[in-house]
């Protein structure tokens, strides 16, 4: 008896055996649904309209009069604008941002200054079903201009720290260590500038302990109008920060003084013709004195009596940092000796 294996016999499944499982016949159904739906949806459905938002504006200068006359742009009106798409449902959903070119138009900037474009809006892969509908805006305006660099003078106005010195100080001189600026921008902004004006960030009352100030600078034209418009378009080439220098004195009244040399050979007494000079004190010398000393004079030159010594401020030896408000002031000294 043999013991080989039996072959079974596979019956070749018919079309009418499909159809009598239930199980394919709900796959069919399931297919042939998901047909019919995707070719309504591409063929039959109604055209709908779709928004896209902040599609950026290309300013493309490239090959144009614009690069041709070496202009650069220096002011646009609009960066982006909204576009509006027509078509069916199932297209215009995907669209995105990079999907729609927003262009402006160049070939109508004819010379420098701000220009109105008209804008052009495309689909960057065209599209029969699809068409442009509405967009935001039609037209951008573009400041195109030469490029000018050139050198300002700062000018600061002294006048502003009158009100602000404390009471018994006086400013002196103010130092700009920074006297010029740089400047660039369009070429006709530039033109315009006079001069780089340095305000004082000043706090309420200015003490002599604050000598290095900060500045804001703006640059100033012919008129208000033309400022307005140069601090609109025209920067500094190097961004830094400004300061001024303000030397103050500090205003004291000393009494006048004599420093005698040599040995005493009698007694003296000794008589100003003025009781207060008035001094200015540079705050950065720490002189705390109540007395200027006028005059060195040596006991063996006086004679017996009176004794009349006339000296000019410009002759006396100051301690420093000190300096007499009046420099054309005259100081008589009468010195009596009595022995």
């Amino acid at each position: 008896m043999s013991n080989a294996p039996v072959k079974k016999e596979h019956k070749k499944k018919t079309l009418n055996d499909l159809m009598n499982n239930n199980k394919f016949v709900l796959l069919l159904s399931i297919i042939i649904s998901f047909l019919i739906w995707v070719a309504v949806a591409m063929y039959a459905s109604p055209e709908e309209s779709y928004t896209i938002y902040n599609i950026p504006i290309t300013v493309n200068t490239e090959n144009s009069l614009v690069s041709q006359k070496g202009y650069k742009t220096f002011w646009q009106s609009d960066e982006a604008i909204d576009v509006t798409v027509t078509g069916p449902r199932y297209l215009i959903t995907s669209l995105t941002p990079d999907d729609i070119l927003v262009s402006a138009n160049l070939n109508t900037v004819d010379s420098s200054g701000v220009s109105q474009l008209a804008l052009r809006v495309s689909l960057r892969q065209e599209s029969q079903d699809i068409t442009i509908s509405q967009q935001s805006r039609t037209h951008v305006e573009i400041y195109f201009d030469t490029e000018l660099e050139k050198e300002v003078n700062i000018y600061l106005d002294k006048n502003v720290f009158e009100d602000k010195i404390a009471e018994g100080y006086e400013l002196r001189s103010s130092e700009l260590p920074v006297t010029s600026v740089k400047i660039t921008g369009p070429a006709t902004e530039v033109n315009k500038v006079i001069r780089a004006e340095a305000a004082p960030v000043l706090p309420d009352e200015l003490m002599f302990e604050t000598s290095t100030i900060p500045l804001n600078l703006s640059l100033q034209g012919n008129s208000a109008s033309e400022t307005v418009s140069i601090n609109q378009y025209v920067k500094l080439v190097e961004e830094q920060e400004f300061f001024v220098k303000a030397n103050i004195d500090r205003l004291a009244e000393l009494k006048p003084a004599v420093e005698f040399t040599g040995d005493k050979t009698g007694e003296v007494t000794v008589d100003f013709n003025t009781e207060v000079i008035t001094a200015k004190i540079d705050t950065e010398f720490s002189f705390e004195g109540t007395e200027l000393p006028l005059l060195t004079i040596d006991y063996s030159t006086l004679a017996e009596g009176i004794n009349k010594f006339n000296i000019k401020a410009g002759e006396i030896e100051l301690p420093e940092g000190v300096k007499i408000l009046d420099e054309k002031a005259e100081f008589v000294i009468t010195v009596k000796l009595t022995v």
